[in-house]
């Protein structure tokens, strides 16, 4: 594993973002987190270009989709892929910002967000295999993972 390989979560839910780096770093990346979009920017000045985006729609300050809009001018947006993990939106209508991004509709579990980071990291690896983060799918259904803000699904 390229222990330099950073995975950016920007969700505003405490507990969600807060399981999804337990799983990641278990597995063996690096993790860096924001509580939304504005911070999110920040910390991509800060980190440089992350292997991928796991990204929020509904949250305060900056949302999902004003994040995306955002991006589009970061100097390595081409290089790193974002996901859009939403539970309110019909996220197969999402506007034409948000084109060329993954979808994962929460609640998820353990080994559907592994399967996306493994899948691109098996077209990471074919690009940069030095940047490579595939990692083997896990066998056992693991406990879904769901946001537990107490407003309801973010």
């Amino acid at each position: 594993m390229d222990e330099s390989v950073n995975i950016l979560v920007v969700e505003d839910d405490y507990g969600f973002r807060d399981t999804l780096q337990d799983v990641l770093l278990e597995e063996g990346f690096r993790v860096t987190v924001a509580q939304d979009g504005a911070e999110a920017l920040k910390a991509l000045e800060a980190i440089g270009r992350p292997a991928l985006v796991l990204l929020d729609l509904q949250m305060p300050v900056m949302d999902g989709l004003s994040f995306l809009s955002e991006l589009t001018a970061h100097p390595e947006r081409a290089d790193f892929e974002v996901v859009v993990m939403s539970a309110g939106m019909d996220l197969h209508r999402l506007p034409d910002g948000a084109r060329g991004v993954r979808t994962l509709r929460k609640p998820f579990d353990r080994a559907e967000l592994l399967a996306i980071v493994a899948e691109f990291g098996r077209r990471q690896a074919t690009a940069q295999p030095s940047a490579a983060i595939a990692r083997s799918p896990i066998a056992e259904p693991d406990p879904i993972l769901t946001p537990v803000d107490a407003g309801g699904p973010a």
